[in-house]
């Protein structure tokens, strides 16, 4: 199943998740989001994010990153080489989303790389950014998101639970 299916098959059932109920399991990347899926499973993305502050294409961002950086391009593209952040592509565009980033000096949340960190391993990019972005058994149906502000070690462990299952 592809990352994208994976991601759209976990959304319609993350409703129906019991509070008590570990988290559906959502399965490594068999195959790349294809040009012609991209565009509905981009919408879906950007739906699951758009409480979240949206999502910015990777020109976007490094424009944001221009007032405190000499290189933003440059800085951008370590960040999603090392995975320190949640990002996707789509129609040759990498896509990330904003929740992410402290706007007050534009840098990565430390609380975002440290849950990255427990997933990188069993997901792939679209599946960790559906990840963060859906209804969390683990979190009583919260979304990461929601609470890694105020709940980061809570969304940690949801992390390394879903990594544990991921991982069979």
């Amino acid at each position: 199943m592809s990352p994208a299916a994976t991601f759209l098959a976990f959304y319609s059932r993350a409703s129906l998740a019991g509070r008590d109920s570990p988290a559906v399991r959502i399965t490594p990347g068999y195959a790349e989001v294809t040009d012609s899926s991209c565009g509905r499973h981009f919408a879906t993305m950007e739906a699951a994010y758009r409480r979240s502050g949206g999502i910015a294409s990777d020109g976007d961002v490094a424009l944001m990153l221009r007032p405190c950086s000499d290189q933003p391009l440059s800085r951008l593209a370590r960040w999603i080489a090392a995975r320190d952040v949640v990002s996707f592509e789509c129609r040759a565009t990498t896509w990330l989303p904003l929740f992410q980033f402290d706007g007050a000096a534009p840098s990565v949340l430390p609380p975002v790389t440290a849950v990255i960190r427990e997933l990188t391993d069993v997901f792939d990019d679209w599946e960790l950014a559906a990840w963060f972005a859906l209804p969390n058994a683990w979190l009583r149906g919260r979304t990461p998101v929601e609470l890694l502000a105020g709940h980061p070690s809570a969304v940690r462990e949801a992390a390394r639970a879903d990594r544990f299952i991921a991982r069979g």
